[in-house]
């Protein structure tokens, strides 16, 4: 009796044995492996965010390029200053904004970037966003002048920098004219990265015109020396030209249909003058600059007035060649008033009057136009406004 008793206590022990096991091992089972420690991705050096904007802007992604400078403005990187400045003055993935783009462009000056020392000489030349001030603009101009003439490859804005020196050295802008030293930076200026279409145009302008002809004062002298024609060394420059012309149209053209009122006036000059492979077509011109100039941007109301003036693809009309070149004189554009000038020196829709018609060209000679201070000396009148006419 007493061993089957122990055999039962012994049965019994081994179940309650077995049984806690098993749910010692259901326990077990039930506990969730350990989830994976997920190594975080590591943070964009702010060095490499400000290369891959400017990597955008360069590539001509204005939009995109510009959002991700707005969100690194906070870092005060004197690269994402300056491409601020540059796409608010230009109009580049936004609207102008003369105002927020001087403010960049003196952040970024004041941080050595002398890129910005143009546009804003540029700037207080035109009243661009600032008060216009010819004697502050003449002193930006010099000091820009002598900063980018040191200025190396691999600056930020380099290539903008060497497309002002250009138009300095070829306008008198700061320093002595010199047509040597203006091709030099525009050759410069043609292999620097970042080029906008604007600056692609002044380029190409620049190479387009009659007094860049000769790539230095003796390319005569180095033609023949080279065994070549004189006349071979003179097509560098048309060569040069439709070469940036054809870098530029496509994004001037993207740049007009996103309404950009100043591109939308370059696209009419591409086929207003025929520039690069682009067929001459003045009623494809007349578009454009009608398009631009309602909204409001003088340089395209002034070049309606030129086509009306002048009965290009329109027939001539003087009320409407003095109404748009009113509408561009009135904000002191020195096309719309040399043209007035016209108008009263010819007596084009207009009593003729030498009177008038110095007083208008004297007024776009301030503005900077060559061409009118010529015609103040022709103007039998024109020593009473400044020029050098036959009562001188």
């Amino acid at each position: 009796m007493k061993k089957r008793m122990l055999a039962v206590i012994l049965l019994l022990a081994l179940a309650l044995t077995l049984c806690a096991c098993g749910k010692k091992s259901k326990a077990v089972e039930a506990t969730p492996a350990p989830a994976p420690v997920e190594t975080p991705e590591p943070t964009p050096d702010p060095a490499e965010k400000i290369a891959a904007a400017a990597a955008m802007f360069n590539a001509g992604d204005y939009s995109a390029a510009l959002a991700e400078l707005k969100a690194l403005e906070a870092l005060g990187d004197p690269q994402v200053a300056w491409l601020l400045g540059k796409s608010f003055y230009e109009g580049l993935g936004t609207r102008t904004d003369g105002k927020r783009a001087a403010e960049y462009l003196q952040s970024a000056a004041s941080d050595g970037v002398v890129a910005a020392r143009f546009l804003l000489a540029d700037a207080a030349d035109n009243g661009s966003g600032v008060r216009q001030d010819k004697d502050e603009a003449a002193r930006s101009y010099v000091k820009f002048a002598a900063l980018a003439d040191e200025l190396q490859p691999g600056a930020p804005g380099y290539g903008s920098a060497m497309v002002g020196l250009t138009q300095c050295y070829a306008r008198g802008l700061g320093v002595e004219k010199n047509q040597k030293f203006a091709v030099e930076a525009a050759k410069k200026a043609a292999e620097g990265e970042g080029l906008t279409p604007f600056d692609l145009m002044t380029l190409a302008a620049f190479f387009d015109s009659a007094d860049t002809i000769k790539i230095t004062a003796n390319a005569d002298a180095a033609a023949a020396a080279a065994g070549e024609k004189p006349e071979d060394a003179r097509k560098i420059d048309a060569a040069k030209a439709r070469e940036l012309y054809s870098r530029a149209f496509d994004a001037v053209q993207t740049l007009a249909d996103a309404g950009n009122l100043r591109a939308q006036k370059l696209l009419g000059d591409f086929y207003f003058d025929g520039l690069g492979s682009v067929e001459r077509d003045y009623a494809k011109a007349m578009e454009l600059y009608t398009r631009a100039g309602e909204a409001g941007y003088a340089p395209a109301q002034a070049r309606v007035g030129y086509m009306y003036q002048n009965a290009l693809g329109v027939p001539a009309d003087y009320d409407l060649a003095m109404e748009w070149n009113s509408r561009a004189a009135e904000q002191g554009n020195p096309q719309g008033q040399e043209q007035i000038g016209d108008l009263y020196r010819e007596g084009l829709g207009v009593t003729q009057s030498l009177d008038e018609a110095s007083r208008w060209y004297a007024k776009a000679k301030d503005g900077g136009s060559e061409r009118a201070a010529a015609m103040l000396d022709e103007t039998d009148i024109g020593w009473a406004y400044g020029g050098h006419g036959a009562h001188a």
